[in-house]
């Protein structure tokens, strides 16, 4: 039951990340205005940005599918280590930076960072019980 747990968590991690990544990068109209909001509090490129962020969920979702099919403990703790700041980050800037946080983006935000705390400790803990 874990084993299916733990593939249902890839699984979705991974899809959550491409759902917001693609609009990102393809520059879609809603992710460029919502990235508009940033610029003037930030003193960041919204641009930049905005491709740097759906640049790096694309690598913690490809980073993802390689643990998934290699098993490497390294690149599952350094995607799931990865996959937190970035949702630590995204949920600061809810909060901190846009002028009214957006629930679904906080709940998502919550829903991931939980699941790479759970997936992060399942990784960590099956390194101790090898040794």
């Amino acid at each position: 039951m874990k084993k299916v747990v733990n593939q249902i968590i890839n699984l979705l991690s991974i899809l959550l990340l491409l759902y917001f990544a693609v609009p990102k990068i393809i520059g879609l109209p809603q992710s460029m205005a919502g990235f508009s909001q940033f610029e003037s509090v930030l003193h960041i490129n919204a641009d930049f940005f905005r491709l740097f962020t759906g640049f790096s969920e694309l690598v913690i979702a490809s980073l993802i599918l390689i643990y998934v099919f290699t098993k490497n403990k390294m690149v599952g703790t350094g995607a799931f280590l990865f996959l937190l700041a970035t949702m630590i980050s995204a949920l600061a800037i809810e909060f901190f930076v846009r002028p009214q946080a957006v629930l679904l983006l906080v709940v998502i935000a919550i829903l991931l960072t939980s699941t790479s705390i759970y997936k992060l400790n399942n990784i960590l803990n099956y390194e101790k019980l090898k040794q």
